[in-house]
């Protein structure tokens, strides 16, 4: 039997979630512009911050904050839902989407808040994926860089921090 997720009220969480059997459904920007939608769809339908992201061709990251009553569970399931019955209807497919449930941890705090943003940026360079941080699109770090409002939440000290490179610690 599955082990009953705890969540703390008030956290935010690193959210990772894998493409059944690792296939590269967001490799091409179609699979990504499909998550990009869904993503913005969730942040509609439920009260949450995302405070940064990333969509690799295998998986997915999140920094998260549910917000007051919302559960991260059915934030998440929704999320999968959604871009399983858009990438299924615009591939004429039945296939499972998403491998085995999402991983999170709670965000203990500044410093592995910082280290989980840097973590996550650092995703697309470390995959060879990106020159720099902030230069792969489906990324919180190039909508906080670009000053793009609306799917990420960030404040002005995070832009400042996003301003600087190498003020993040390093993963």
């Amino acid at each position: 039997m599955r082990k009953k997720r705890e969540y703390i009220e008030g956290a935010a969480y690193h959210v990772t979630s894998r493409t059944n059997d690792k296939i590269r459904v967001f490799e091409r920007r179609l699979g990504k512009k499909v998550m990009l939608m869904v993503l913005d769809g969730a942040k509609k339908k439920f009260g949450f911050k995302l405070m940064n992201f990333c969509i690799m061709p295998t998986h997915i990251h999140l920094l998260i904050m549910p917000g007051p009553g919302e559960n991260l569970s059915k934030i998440m399931q929704w999320i999968k839902t959604h871009s399983s019955k858009r990438w299924n209807q615009l591939h004429g497919s039945t296939d499972h989407l998403w491998g085995n449930r999402f991983f999170e941890r709670p965000i203990k705090d500044l410093r592995d808040y910082l280290y989980v943003m840097n973590y996550i940026d650092q995703n697309p360079v470390k995959a060879g994926l990106s020159p720099r941080v902030g230069e792969w699109k489906e990324s919180g770090a190039y909508y906080i860089q670009e000053n793009i409002k609306g799917l990420v939440d960030y404040d002005d000290f995070t832009r400042r921090l996003y301003a600087r490179p190498g003020l993040l610690p390093a993963p």
